[in-house]
Parts: structure tokens; sequence; C-alpha cells
């Protein structure tokens, strides 16, 4: 173990993380530990590539890749066996993401909401697939894992108790967001706080399936995939000055 520690990497993903955006947050005071990162390391702007689509550039990211040579070319992808679409799955990845090699050179990695990772592939270490944290409409009905969304199975039953479904998240959650959350504003404008609540009880239960991985298991790699400032960019952007015409 002690070995381990001592050369692990930690790669966190964040979908849509934009300098512009935060660095005018931590000039204010906004984002203390982030800013302590930032001040103890090295910054820097990153290429993209086109056309900018999270599951091919993620895949890209994990394999080193272009889309033409990884496979996975978009949200969705056709159903071999329904004559539909799907959501991109793991499966039509045509080469080694960079766990897969590590497993093969006997190092252990975790790896947690990336996208596309479902279904949870076989490596040397364990994988949280990107449909973990999938939730049902109901709150109190039973909400079962979606298959194959864990590796190793072992593991199914301790990281399902630690997803959280978007109907516990309450006003206090959302105030550090949103500070005018008070109850008449949440009935007021019912539909936009429901999609904050679904995406940050998104967003916490990918980070309780990490911190569970990299407290209670060995590890030399570990990614995890945030797509959260993704989804609120896309949602809530537009409410953000200067207004666009």
């Amino acid at each position: 173990m002690s070995k381990r520690i001592a050369k692990r990497v930690l790669l966190i993903g964040w979908d849509a993380a934009d300098w512009k955006v935060i660095n005018p947050l931590m000039d204010q005071g906004l984002m203390p530990t982030l800013e302590n990162i930032v001040n103890r390391g090295v910054i820097g702007n990153l290429a993209t590539l086109d056309p900018p689509l999270s599951p091919m550039l993620w895949t890209s990211i994990s394999t080193g890749k272009l889309a033409d040579k990884h496979g996975i070319l978009g949200f969705v992808e056709p159903d071999p066996d329904h004559q539909a679409i799907r959501p991109s799955l793991i499966t039509s990845r045509k080469v080694k993401a960079v766990w897969n090699i590590f497993s093969q050179s006997g190092l252990k990695s975790n790896v947690v909401g990336w996208w596309p990772s479902h279904p949870a592939e076989p490596i040397n270490g364990a994988v949280v697939s990107n449909f973990y944290q999938k939730t049902n409409d109901y709150y109190g009905q039973p909400w079962p894992l979606a298959p194959n969304a864990i590796f190793p199975k072992e593991l199914e039953e301790k990281l399902a108790d630690l997803r959280v479904h978007s109907a516990e998240i309450t006003a206090a959650h959302l105030l550090p967001f949103v500070p005018q959350a008070q109850k008449e504003y949440i009935e007021s404008f019912q539909k936009l706080y429901s999609a904050i609540s679904r995406v940050l009880a998104h967003a916490a239960s990918i980070h309780n399936a990490a911190t569970y991985l990299e407290r209670n298991t060995e590890w030399d790699f570990m990614g995890v995939y945030h797509d959260a400032i993704d989804h609120f960019c896309h949602a809530f952007m537009k409410f953000h000055p200067p207004q666009r015409k």
C-alpha cells in the first residue's frame, strides 16, 4: 500500500469547466479550495476536438486516440438487436483505455462515471459505469442498479447504497447554487429546481462512489468524471451575463 500511495495518480474530469468562468470566481474568493490547488500547481488551457461531443472527447482523453480510431462517435449509436438507437456503450470502443494498459502492467485502477463506461468492463481494479447514478422517477420505490453498472460485482450492494436520489436534495443543498432558493421560489420555478436537484444528486452519487473507492481500495490510478458543470451550463448559462441576442 505504501508504494502505491507514493505513486498514485488521480485524474478528475470536469466536463465544461472553463477558466473564463472559474478565474473570476476564484478572484472573488468563492472557490478557495480550487484556488489553493491552483496556487500550488500549474494551470493551462486545453485544446478540444471537433465535433465537441462529450463521449467522443472523453474517450479520446482516456485512449489518446481520435474518434475514427477509438470508435465512440457521439452520444448514441445503432442498437443491433432492436433496429433503434441506444446510448453509446463502452463495447463500441475499439482500442485500450489507459486503465486497460495499466491492468496489463499489474497496476490497479478505479474508474468512476467515465463517459461512456457502460457496461462496466473487467479490469484490475473497479469500474463504476456512467449508468450508475441514473434514478427512477419516484422516490421510495425500488431503485435497482442498471445491470452491469459495477465491476466487480461484490461492490454492487455497497455502492448502490451510496447513490443519492434527486428527491433527497433539499433547499439547504440548493442554497450554495441558488441563494434565493426559498420555498416560494422553488414552487414558482419547479421545473428549474428539479433540474438542479437531478444534477446535484447525480454529482453526489459519483462523489460518494469515488470517495468510497479512494479510501477503501488499493489503487495506482483513479479516473473520475463529473458532468454537473456541463448540465448546469446547458440549462442556465443563458441567465449568465452578458446576455447575448
